[in-house]
């Protein structure tokens, strides 16, 4: 886990909350790229002191198929990032609401979360942030 962005969570992860509470799961349930999108744009916006995240710019990286893993890449937003600049996360993913977490989630709903429903957005969004490392582990 990286102090900082727990810290920046800490901080932003009641607008977050409001974001799930407010907005239709159909603009972020079907796909874990959207939700590290949001927790990016609404959490985690300082890379450090000088620099924010290039969200555009996110690489998603995934070989799977039916299930697998998707590696997120996230650079600073700098002329020419180094490899100390860019930070990753990672998700498991499933082909059934059985054995995927997002799909568990929602439910295959399209309509405003239910209570219980925003905090296991929560959760996951959580474990997106504990998963977060700086690609040259500075």
């Amino acid at each position: 886990m990286i102090p900082e962005m727990i810290n920046q969570w800490e901080e932003n992860k009641h607008k977050l909350e409001e974001y799930f509470r407010t907005t239709n799961q159909d603009e972020y349930a079907s796909s874990y790229e959207q939700i590290v999108i949001k927790l990016f744009e609404i959490c985690l916006l300082k890379a450090d002191d000088d620099y924010e995240f290039d969200i555009s710019n996110m690489t998603v990286i995934d070989h799977g198929d039916y299930g697998g893993t998707q590696i997120f890449i996230i650079p600073k937003n700098k002329y020419q990032p180094e490899l100390k600049d860019y930070i990753m996360t990672n998700t498991y993913y499933g082909s059934c609401s059985g054995c995927d977490t997002l799909q568990r989630i929602c439910g295959y709903e399209n309509g405003l979360p239910k209570k219980e429903q925003i905090k296991e957005y929560m959760t996951l969004a959580l474990h997106l942030v504990q998963k977060l490392k700086w690609l040259d582990n500075h």
